[in-house]
């Protein structure tokens, strides 16, 4: 019986050994039942809430899919998951396999196992998350911590607040600076200049000053700094299939202020003042706004070439390095801004005359099948020599054994036979890592169609763009999210640090979307040499 080990545990301020501690309880578990582990997975410091943050349990069901192991140990069920739902999904996927779950204290672990197992693990989380919030409402209450470290403070024994002089000395030069006059950029600037470390240790940003008035947040909205605490503002939901906590905020007739003015950092008169600013800019030219903000075709693809942060919308239409606009010349040294139409239609141009040309599709196509054929080789030559060494331990086990059978084993072959064991299981899991590829046949083939559909697509839509009437919406907005589609990345890179220096285009192109998986499901949308191969780029 070929078993697998899987271990977890939860918090990185868990004991680490607790990993290790149960694989070495389930593999003893596993060698008083004659058991033989061909592999162990593990997921440390990470929630069982959740499946697909957790790439031991994934790696564990593919291998159990891949038929590697018979039977999957575990200490016991919530191990393995927190969720019915999780409990259940993995159970019928591993029995679909034909791969039995046992536990420390069951070997055989059924349907009503999982079910029961399953319910308790979900509601012990429930009755966790009411705890945690009744014990944070507790400590809001009497002005304690109730999250992370806030700018300005930090924790002491039992949770109380210390006020942190050296970073409040900058968050009072902040208010000062704004009831001055001065923008939330050129704070971030100035304070980039001077090489002052921000809240996490890097550069200042002038959102991380601002803030949000919905959320209360950032250093200009946070009413800690005038002596108030503000809680249960926002609820923290995990995503039950990614794992991911998302911020959820509440009404603010549901937020809860406490009084602490021993933490006040800021005096009311700074306060009252950088509050008027904030008001009076909240109803400035809204319109305005709004329309300096619109989405462009290509927004979020557009890059720095110089430090890799997004192009941002400046005025009148045009754009800017973010990082430059946010956080100063220190940031990023390219000044220049560009017009958002001009881009967009030489890259559109680009787009039809460049990318789509039969010959750079051509030669993805081709590069991609060589460098498949190329890693299809290289894992049938570690595969051979490793399938080669494993016959010859298992026939020497075979001999082994014999010997044992027949009482003329001494203690010497019985450790070699353990040894030879311990080295056909690292062989196989060596084996199960390796994917079964075919030199000869890669898993994509070019589409016949698609370059000339992309380029009609790309007409249709500068025909559209040139219409002043056209509307963000129907063919419109297939025809843009088609488009997009092609590209992952492009970078506006400056030729030279002049003010109107001409601007170098480099597109980034997803020419995967002109090839099809080929046939063969077990090989159907695999990208092999060493991650994926980064597609041809033109400049424009």
């Amino acid at each position: 019986m070929r078993a697998a080990l899987y271990a977890r545990y939860s918090d990185d301020r868990q004991n680490e050994r607790s990993v290790i501690d149960q694989l070495a309880a389930c593999r003893r578990h596993a060698e008083a039942r004659g058991w033989r582990v061909v592999a162990t997975f593990q997921d440390e410091a990470i929630s069982g809430a959740a499946m697909a943050n957790r790439p031991g349990v994934l790696a564990m069901v593919a291998s159990a899919q891949a038929g590697a192991f018979d039977v999957l140990l575990i200490e016991d069920l919530d191990r393995l998951a927190r969720s019915l739902e999780h409990h259940a999904t993995i159970f019928n996927r591993l029995t679909h396999a034909g791969v039995a779950i046992a536990t420390l204290s069951k070997d055989a672990i059924g349907i009503m196992d999982i079910g029961f197992k399953g319910m308790f693990s979900e509601l012990y989380l429930v009755d966790l998350g009411q705890k945690t919030r009744r014990g944070m409402t507790a400590n809001a209450e009497r002005g304690l911590a109730t999250g992370s470290r806030l700018y300005g403070y930090r924790s002491e024994p039992g949770g109380a607040l210390a006020i942190v002089e050296a970073e409040a000395k900058v968050v009072r030069r902040i208010f000062d600076d704004y009831a001055d006059g001065l923008t939330g950029r050129d704070i971030a600037a100035a304070l980039n200049a001077e090489r002052v470390p921000g809240p996490r240790g890097g550069a200042w940003n002038a959102s991380t000053i601002n803030g949000s008035r919905q959320r209360a947040n950032g250093v200009l909205r946070t009413e800690l700094y005038a002596g108030v605490k503000i809680w249960n503002r926002m609820d923290v939901r995990k995503d039950p299939v990614s794992g991911r906590r998302l911020p959820v905020m509440r009404a603010e007739a549901d937020w809860r202020r406490t009084a602490v003015p021993q933490l006040a950092i800021v005096s009311a008169a700074q306060w009252s003042a950088v509050s008027r600013r904030k008001a009076i800019e909240a109803e400035a030219s809204p319109a305005a706004i709004m329309n300096r903000r619109k989405p462009g075709l290509f927004s979020g693809l557009l890059k720095c070439g110089l430090c890799g942060a997004s192009y941002t919308a400046a005025s009148g239409g045009r754009l800017i390095c973010a990082a430059r606009r946010e956080r100063g010349p220190s940031a990023c040294a390219n000044r220049r801004t560009v017009s958002r139409r001009e881009i967009e239609r030489r890259i559109l141009d680009g787009l039809r005359d460049r990318l789509l040309a039969p010959e750079a599709v051509e030669l993805y196509v081709r590069t991609y099948r060589e460098a498949w054929s190329a890693e299809a080789r290289r894992q049938v030559n570690e595969r051979t020599p490793l399938q080669k060494r494993h016959a010859q331990l298992c026939r020497s086990i075979d001999r082994l054994v014999d010997a044992v059978s027949d009482g003329s084993a001494d203690q010497r072959m019985l450790a070699r036979m353990r040894e030879q064991e311990a080295q056909c299981r690292a062989i196989e899991a060596e084996l199960a890592a390796l994917d079964e590829t075919d030199p000869a046949n890669p898993p994509v083939v070019l589409h016949p169609n698609a370059g000339r559909q992309y380029a009609a697509l790309v007409a249709e839509l500068q025909a559209a763009l040139a219409q002043s009437s056209a509307e963000p919406g129907g063919q419109y907005r297939r025809s843009v999210d088609a488009v997009r589609s092609l590209v992952t990345r492009i970078d506006l890179t400056p030729t030279s640090t002049a003010h109107a220096a001409p601007v170098d285009i480099t597109l980034h192109g997803d020419l995967a979307r002109f090839i099809t998986p080929a046939p063969d499901p077990r090989s159907m949308g695999r990208v092999v040499a060493g991650g994926g191969i980064e597609p041809p780029t033109c400049g424009l």
